[in-house]
């Protein structure tokens, strides 16, 4: 009798397991919907998403000036340290509020991106099996971390070093001599003054220091050494004017334009965000059966080309924006072939168990 028993609790446990991986395999009820339903189901969701980017829209307006801020602050500390102007250039009267309004859309999209993804997969489970919803349900969270994980490497780490490589790259290009020829003074009519008009040396008087004084004393004046800064204190604060060697006058100034630099930041914040969705897609393939492991691991070499064309394409059009795009890129695609190893293993034991 015991032995019987465990026969039929093994028998109902087995036609359990395959009732349930059988109830993975169908799609939802909402699955079965006529060409007319689901074009009624993309607007709907469509129409849900677009009220909910329009409202974050309107919210960010209020703190648009912040983010603006913010995406700025790289190229004025990169500036300030290379002993040039902080500054970012308008080119035209609408120039600052065209992309005021540019960065209240961007952050009304980042904040509203969680909305809008989930009707994009209340759209997309449609027609998925249950299995797969549950696994596309995990994934959505996970996208949303690693793109913003992406932008904030971009920020932090990628971004200065690409403005620092290209604004130390115009100040090595300089001209150590910029006096006229004597032919050159003849043609644009500057005459030489004789010695004896010249006026009398000035003596030393401004302090050289390496960093800025401590609570300096109204109208005191320095040059920071460090920054090629001349500083004086004021009621409204300290001023200061750049300074530059006279026998070294460096040919290229950089003045980024505001709506180029912020196209830039864009342009590189969208590359790198979704470049490190790539360990999501590579463990997707693997864990459908669409590709497999061994299959991508073989094909290594060419995922490697794809990467660097797709860092052609996706960065600004300079090498060292493209090698910092690619080299990440690389080293996700390694990782995400040994999660993938790791999920897939789980998932053909599971499957082995039931």
């Amino acid at each position: 009798m015991p032995m019987a028993q465990d026969e039929e609790t093994t028998a109902g446990t087995s036609a359990e397991g395959q009732s349930r991986a059988k109830d993975e395999q169908e799609p939802s009820e909402r699955g079965v919907m006529s060409f007319g339903e689901h074009l009624e189901e993309l607007r709907s969701c469509s129409i849900r998403a677009l009220i909910g980017v329009g409202i974050a829209c309107a919210f960010s307006l209020v703190f648009a000036k912040q983010v603006l801020a913010f995406v700025l602050r790289p190229a004025l500390v990169v500036l300030e340290a290379h002993g040039q102007r902080a500054s970012i250039q308008a080119l035209s009267p609408p120039d600052t509020f065209l992309t005021y309004l540019k960065m209240a859309l961007l952050t009304g999209l980042i904040i509203a991106m969680p909305w809008v993804l989930m009707q994009i997969w209340r759209f997309v489970s449609l027609g998925l099996y249950q299995r797969e919803q549950r696994f596309l349900r995990m994934f959505t969270p996970i996208s949303i971390g690693l793109f913003v994980i992406g932008v904030a490497f971009m920020y932090f780490i990628v971004l200065p070093i690409v403005l620092n490589f290209f604004v130390g790259f115009g100040q090595r290009i300089v001209v150590t001599d910029v006096q006229p020829s004597a032919l050159q003074t003849w043609l644009i009519g500057k005459g030489t003054e004789d010695e004896a008009s010249q006026p009398p040396p000035v003596e030393a008087g401004i302090p050289t220091r390496e960093t800025d004084p401590v609570d300096p004393p109204l109208g005191s004046a320095w040059i920071n050494a460090s920054s090629s800064l001349l500083c004086v204190q004021t009621k409204y604060g300290v001023f200061s004017v750049p300074m530059e060697r006279i026998d070294r006058v460096a040919a290229v100034k950089s003045q980024f334009a505001l709506k180029d630099y912020v196209g830039f930041v864009l342009a590189l914040s969208l590359a790198f965000g979704l470049a490190f969705e790539v360990p999501l897609v590579v463990v997707f393939l693997a864990s459908t059966g669409i590709v497999t492991v061994d299959q991508m691991a073989k094909a290594r070499r060419y995922v490697i080309f794809g990467i660097v064309v797709a860092g052609a394409i996706l960065t600004p059009p300079d090498v060292l924006s493209q090698l910092l795009l690619a080299v990440p890129m690389v080293l996700l695609f390694e990782i995400a072939l040994q999660v993938a190893k790791v999920v897939v293993r789980r998932k053909e034991a599971g499957a082995a168990a039931v």
